[in-house]
């Protein structure tokens, strides 16, 4: 077997490489096919660094394919196989790569995250045990009745202090850039009249919301959805995602696919309810000094 390992300063060549790779296991890459997408309009759409990205192929067939946009943890593909987990580390100590955590399918992470500590005398926290959920028809059940249509300029006050919300509830991790950053994309869609912001209303009020986020080539991200907690307990949360998804399948889309925290069983048996199904679980390593 002949490796060749390659990192990449053009995102084209690498989308190249990498876009008929990842599109063969579609549900199991989606963030890395979204993230690429977005790559390929704009190389600094997740800031002023260059993102890492790398390829290890045999004979031109794609083996791995791993992707970080600094300063964010690096995101591993679905492998067939571990050992290339092992090549990966060795090319990135050869840069010595500084790297924050690693986010990918259970084996992979765990392989990786061991590795990369024992190499540069770090301690592995599992940071979250996530899901990957595909759905490809909605649970009719779980439409509903209620006002369900795009966030309006009006409505811009109480999404951005929603999404907030949920971003401080949801991920204990996020920063004051994190949250300014997704401020700013937020206000900068309403501003443009291009929000993807949506809102079920009970008696003309807003009760939950969701967004249509990034897509893969057959499918499209569902992610912030929030209720309010003096709110929740209602179904608001599963008819205003089941109507959204409804939506995304009657666009063109196969699939929608959301991640979740296998921590919150709530949200978990919600998204099922909805017709949502598990693909893989996925661990989310940070990496802390010993």
């Amino acid at each position: 077997m002949i490796m060749e390992a390659r990192f990449y300063e053009e995102v084209d060549d690498f989308y190249d490489i990498a876009y008929p790779f990842l599109l063969a296991r579609e549900a199991e890459n989606n963030l890395l096919l979204s993230l690429l997408n977005s790559l390929k309009e704009n190389i600094h759409r997740y800031g002023k660094e260059v993102p890492l990205l790398f390829s290890l192929t045999d004979h031109d067939d794609v083996k791995l394919i791993a992707l970080r946009t600094p300063p964010r943890d690096i995101i591993i593909s679905y492998v067939d196989d571990l050992n290339f987990i092992e090549v990966l580390v060795e090319e990135l100590l050869k840069r010595n790569e500084k790297l924050p955590g690693v986010l990918s399918f259970k084996e992979a992470a765990d392989k990786f995250a061991e590795l990369w500590c024992e190499e540069n005398s770090l301690k592995p926290n599992l940071f979250r045990k996530e899901r990957i959920y595909k759905l490809e028809e909605v649970s009719k059940d779980t439409i509903g009745t209620k006002k369900f249509s795009v966030a309006s300029k009006t409505h811009q006050t109480i999404v951005l202090k929603w999404a907030e919300d949920m971003i401080k509830e949801a991920l204990a991790d996020t920063t004051e850039e994190d949250i300014e950053r997704m401020t700013t994309n937020l206000k900068n869609e309403f501003e443009e009249n291009k929000s993807k912001m949506f809102l079920l209303f009970d008696n003309n009020e807003p009760v939950s919301m969701v967004r249509k986020a990034g897509r893969t080539p057959n499918g499209n991200f569902v992610n912030l959805v929030y209720t309010p907690p003096s709110l929740r307990r209602n179904g608001y949360a599963t008819e205003c995602v089941a109507k959204l998804s409804k939506q995304l399948l009657e666009e063109g889309n196969k699939y929608c696919f959301l991640f979740t925290d296998l921590s919150n069983p709530t949200s978990n048996s919600i998204y099922k309810k909805i017709g949502y199904r598990p693909v893989i679980d996925e661990n989310h390593y940070k990496f802390l000094t010993k």
